[in-house]
């Protein structure tokens, strides 16, 4: 296990990628044996607790509740948008969220600027599903089976609309010129940059393609802000890229600028 993990009283700010509703990594057998009632963990998004309002969403909201820890996360790609979209919009340590389980579990909203530690956070989640070669499907087309049997028999990848995929995943114009607004407010500094996706000029860094809205947006931060690490989710590696950009997945990072 992480060396880094076996501390004393201190508080940890630990960051980690995608889990798309997978919690094994906290578990008492992994992760979760070390993390204390001190610790913040981060998603980068993919975090894929909100799916569906079901028992299965009710029985892992109650493993977070009960878990030592607090748990944070940035929306990804695959989140349901609507659901997390239900939970009112509060302030919290300077910047939007929305409380999934009080204290216990909470959503950073995009274009935010946190104070967390002692830490300058701006958050930014969202990404485009690349796993949708066959599109997006509506239920409501009345040639909706006929064309899902179609995919399936070809093996092609789809999603169905506010089922399996959200328009939300990419941001909105009032979003973006939120959080440049608040990133203005912060003299264009921060500590930490938490996303799911990155920008174009990090994903040529490590030969991914791709262009679209948010990492057109992301390429202005990384021109326009001061930083001194930026961490994300979404490629499904664990990959430090420079000093100053780190791809996770599995990884637990802790946050230590």
């Amino acid at each position: 296990m992480l060396e880094f993990l076996q501390k004393g009283g201190r508080t940890m700010l630990l960051v980690t990628g995608d889990t798309h509703g997978n919690f094994s990594r906290f578990s008492k057998r992994n992760y979760g044996q070390y993390l204390g009632s001190k610790d913040i963990v981060i998603i980068c998004g993919d975090f894929g607790l909100l799916w569906e309002d079901d028992k299965e969403f009710l029985y892992w909201k109650k493993f977070f509740e009960e878990r030592a820890w607090t748990t944070l996360f940035v929306g990804g790609n695959h989140e349901n948008y609507n659901m997390i979209e239900s939970y009112p919009i509060e302030m919290w340590n300077g910047g939007k969220v929305r409380k999934i389980a009080g204290e216990k579990i909470i959503h950073l909203e995009r274009g935010q600027v946190f104070q967390i530690e002692g830490k300058k956070i701006f958050t930014f989640g969202g990404a485009s599903s690349h796993d949708i070669e066959g599109g997006i499907l509506d239920r409501s087309d009345p040639d909706f089976r006929n064309k899902a049997i179609h995919l399936r028999k070809r093996n092609v990848n789809f999603r169905v609309l506010n089922e399996s995929w959200w328009e939300h995943e990419l941001p909105s114009e009032e979003e973006m010129q939120e959080g440049l607004k608040n990133l203005k407010k912060a003299n264009n500094e921060v500590d930490i940059i938490i996303s799911h996706c990155c920008s174009n000029i990090t994903q040529a860094n490590f030969g991914v393609k791709g262009k679209d809205v948010l990492t057109d947006y992301f390429d202005i931060i990384e021109e326009t802000v001061s930083f001194k690490h930026w961490y994300f989710g979404h490629y499904h590696q664990d990959r430090i890229l420079d000093d100053k950009h780190t791809i996770l997945y599995h990884d637990l990072k802790e946050i230590r600028i």
